[in-house]
């Protein structure tokens, strides 16, 4: 692999400049799904409590719990960008190490592309050890407790 001390090192540069972006929309995408899923709970669980209908909370429950996996899905694509960055900032300042070498000869330079494995269901148990996802641990709490207790009556008119 080229030095990044040549002429490439304007490129590997604006590479890692594209990669911060590309981080940076991950995470917004992940905040926007978090708003958008706490947002569509509220209204399920509210319309819920005006029916006093049980199965509404489940509903909120499953579509609260979709949205987290595609939550997840974001967090886990975050990860593998800011693992691309890492290796670009390793290879411009000179500390590349031999799997680095390697992975930038597999994906041919350019560290947009993602590790395209597709283990997502086995690094879930990592992504969800992230502290982002307090909202739905949260969420998910209250939702239970509202399923194991009592709703009250509805008022007479």
């Amino acid at each position: 692999m080229t030095s990044p001390k040549d002429a490439n090192r304007d490129y590997w540069i604006k590479q890692s400049e594209m990669l911060q972006n590309a981080i940076a929309r991950m995470a917004n995408n992940s905040l926007e799904v978090k708003k958008v899923g706490i947002a569509v709970w509220a209204a399920i669980v509210g319309f819920g409590f005006t029916t006093t209908n049980r199965y509404l909370f489940l509903l909120a429950f499953i579509a609260f719990a979709l949205f987290g996996v595609l939550d997840l899905y974001y967090l886990d694509l975050e990860r593998k960008f800011r693992d691309n960055f890492n290796r670009l900032t390793r290879m411009i300042s000179g500390y590349i190490t031999s799997e680095d070498d390697a992975w930038i000869e597999k994906v041919k330079g350019n560290f947009l592309k993602p590790d395209g494995s597709t283990k997502f269901l086995d690094r879930m148990p990592t992504t969800l050890q992230s502290w982002s996802n307090l909202p739905y641990l949260i969420t998910f709490l209250v939702t239970i407790l509202l399923l194991a207790l009592p709703l009250p009556a509805s008022p007479s008119k």
